[in-house]
């Protein structure tokens, strides 16, 4: 039971940081926007990947 509920928040949490990297992407930047924004939206995509599939395959028992 308990591995189906941490599931059930890791895919949470990974469909909030890809929203997160959405709202990211969208802003305009400026002379003040960081080079490595590329590099931190990226590691946020990966980061909410990592998070789906492991709530997936704790929902699904497949570990």
């Amino acid at each position: 039971m308990m591995e189906q509920l941490t599931g059930v928040v890791g895919i949470l949490l990974g469909i909030w940081e890809i929203y997160a990297v959405y709202k990211a992407f969208k802003q305009r930047g400026n002379k003040n926007t960081s080079t490595f924004l590329p590099l931190a939206l990226w590691s946020g995509v990966v980061l909410a990947l990592a998070f789906i599939g492991i709530g997936i395959a704790l929902v699904m028992k497949v570990y």
